[in-house]
C-alpha cells in the first residue's frame, strides 16, 4: 500500500516538474524568437525636415564640333612648323616649310646655336607659363604638368625652328618653300575623321571614342604633296555635342535655353545655349554653343563635362522618405464637419432588422482640387455608398487616384502628407514648402517609408 502511494506521488511530482520544464521553454524560445525579430527589423528612423539646396548635374563625353579645315601640303619633302600648337596665326603668317632636300635637317643636325634666335619675347613667355603653371598647379590635376610641358616643348621647337630657318636662309637653300597660311586661325598638328562632322550629321556610335581615328602631324617628318600638312580652325565659336539618356532629359535642358558647363580638364566653368535633336532611332542628343574657350581645347576631340542645371531651394528631404499612397476621390460636398470639428462623410449603413441609416465616419482631406477630395482609403471601402446631407442624392466609392507624399510623424505616429516634388535625384529631393496639405520646415517624417506598413497612417 505504501510503496504504490510512493509510486503515485513520484509520478505526480514528475509531470510537474515536466510541465514546468515545457512552460520555461516555450517563453525561452518567444523571447529568443522576439530578440530576433528586434534585431533584425528595420527601425523606424526619424528625420527633420530642413531647408536645403539641390543642383542636377550630370557628367558626359561630349564630342568638339568646330568650323575646321585640314590644309594639304603644297610639296613633297620634309616638314618643319613654326608655330606653337595651339597658337593663333594671322593670315599671311609663316606656318611651315618644306625641305626637298633636307637641308635644314643637315643644318639641324649640325647642333648650330639658337641663342640669338631667344628674343626677349621669347623669354617672356617662357617667364609667363612658368609663373603660370607655379600658381594653379594642383596635385590632384596632373594634367597641368603635361599641359606644361606640351606649352614649353612647343615653344622650344618654335625657337629652334627659327634659328634653323633663318640659318639655312643666309645660306639660300635650293628647294627650300615657306608656306602661308590663307585663313586667321588656331593651329593644331593632328586631323581626325571627324572634321566636318555637324551637329545634325552625328549618330550615336560616333560617341565611341574608338571611332575616331586621329593621325599626329610631327615636325621633320616626310610629307606628300596635298597630304595633311596642319588643321586649322578658324571660328572661336564652337559647340559640344552630348547623347542623352532621353526625350525627356533633352526637353529639359533645351527648355532651359542656357546651362552652365564645367570642363572636368581644367575645372574651367562658362556657359552655352541648348538645341536638342533625336534621329531615326529615337536617340536624342543636345548640342552646347560656346563663345570662348576654343583654344583651350583646339587639340581634343572628345571633351569631358559637367552640365549644371539651375539650382532649386525648399525643403530637402532623402528620396528614402518618399512614398505614394491611394486615395478616394469624393465630391466636396459630401464632406461634412462632425460635431467635433473633425471632418468626415455620411457612410449609409444597415441595421440588423435591414431598415437602412447613416453613419458618420471621420475622413481627413489629404488633398484636394477644384471639386473633390483626396479621402483615405484605409477607412472607406470601395463600393461603399456615402450620402449627401440634406438632400436624397447618393455617391458610390469606386475611382482612386495615387497621391506623392511621406510620412508625417510629428504626433508621434504615421501620418501621410502629400509633397510637390520640384527636383530629385538619387539622394535627396526638393520639395515645395509650405503646402496646404504638405509639410514645414522642422517637421519630422520617416527615413524609410517602406518601413511602414501600407495602410497604416490615417489615424
Amino acid at each position: 500500500m505504501k510503496k504504490s502511494r510512493k509510486r503515485r506521488l513520484s509520478l505526480r511530482q514528475l509531470i510537474h516538474i515536466d510541465i514546468g520544464t515545457v512552460i520555461f521553454f516555450i517563453i525561452l524560445i518567444y523571447l529568443l524568437f522576439s530578440i530576433v525579430v528586434y534585431l533584425t527589423s528595420r527601425k523606424t528612423a526619424v528625420y527633420e525636415v530642413r531647408m536645403g539646396t539641390l543642383s542636377e548635374n550630370a557628367a558626359y563625353r561630349g564630342i568638339a564640333l568646330r568650323q575646321e579645315l585640314v590644309i594639304g601640303s603644297r610639296y613633297t619633302g620634309n616638314i618643319n612648323y613654326y608655330n606653337k600648337e595651339g597658337e593663333r596665326v594671322r593670315t599671311g603668317g609663316l606656318v611651315y616649310t618644306v625641305d626637298e632636300s633636307r637641308d635644314i635637317q643637315d643644318y639641324a643636325d649640325t647642333g648650330m646655336s639658337t641663342g640669338k634666335y631667344f628674343t626677349a619675347e621669347d623669354q617672356a613667355s617662357f617667364r609667363e607659363q612658368s609663373i603660370r603653371f607655379t600658381e594653379d598647379y594642383d596635385p590632384g590635376r596632373f594634367y597641368s604638368v603635361y599641359a606644361f610641358k606640351t606649352a614649353a616643348s612647343s615653344q622650344a621647337q618654335k625657337i629652334s625652328n627659327r634659328s634653323i630657318l633663318a640659318g639655312v636662309s643666309k645660306k639660300k637653300v635650293a628647294g627650300l618653300h615657306s608656306v602661308s597660311a590663307k585663313d586667321t586661325g588656331v593651329i593644331v598638328y593632328s586631323y581626325d575623321n571627324y572634321v566636318g562632322k555637324t551637329f545634325d550629321s552625328l549618330s550615336l556610335k560616333d560617341f565611341n571614342r574608338s571611332s575616331c581615328k586621329t593621325a599626329q602631324l610631327r615636325n621633320g617628318d616626310a610629307v606628300k604633296k596635298d597630304r595633311p600638312a596642319y588643321r586649322i580652325v578658324t571660328d572661336e565659336n564652337w559647340s559640344i555635342a552630348i547623347a542623352v539618356d532621353s526625350k525627356e532629359t533633352a526637353e529639359r535642358l533645351q527648355n532651359q535655353e542656357y546651362v552652365e558647363v564645367r570642363f572636368l580638364k581644367n575645372g574651367y566653368s562658362t556657359w552655352a545655349s541648348v538645341t536638342s535633336r533625336s534621329d531615326e532611332e529615337g536617340n536624342w542628343f543636345v548640342n552646347l554653343s560656346l563663345s570662348n574657350s576654343m583654344e583651350a581645347f583646339c587639340m581634343d576631340r572628345f571633351v569631358d563635362i559637367v552640365v549644371l542645371t539651375n539650382e532649386e531651394k525648399g525643403l530637402k528631404v532623402p528620396v528614402s522618405s518618399i512614398t505614394y499612397g491611394d486615395f478616394f476621390l469624393v465630391p466636396k460636398e459630401y464632406v461634412i464637419e462632425g460635431s467635433n470639428g473633425q471632418p468626415g462623410v455620411l457612410l449609409r449603413v444597415y441595421t440588423a432588422n435591414g431598415s437602412q441609416g447613416t453613419q458618420f465616419i471621420p475622413a481627413v482631406p489629404y488633398s484636394e482640387t477644384n471639386k473633390e477630395y483626396y479621402l483615405d482609403n484605409s477607412v472607406l471601402r470601395d463600393g461603399e455608398i456615402l450620402e449627401k446631407p440634406n438632400s436624397s442624392d447618393q455617391f458610390t466609392l469606386h475611382r482612386k487616384e495615387k497621391l506623392i507624399g511621406v510620412y508625417y510623424i510629428n504626433k508621434g505616429y504615421p501620418d501621410f502628407r502629400q509633397v510637390t516634388v520640384n527636383l530629385q535625384n538619387s539622394e535627396y529631393a526638393i520639395i515645395k514648402p509650405n503646402e496646404l496639405y504638405g509639410l514645414q520646415e522642422y517637421d519630422y517624417i520617416v527615413l524609410h517609408a517602406d518601413s511602414i506598413r501600407l495602410n497604416s497612417y490615417g489615424k
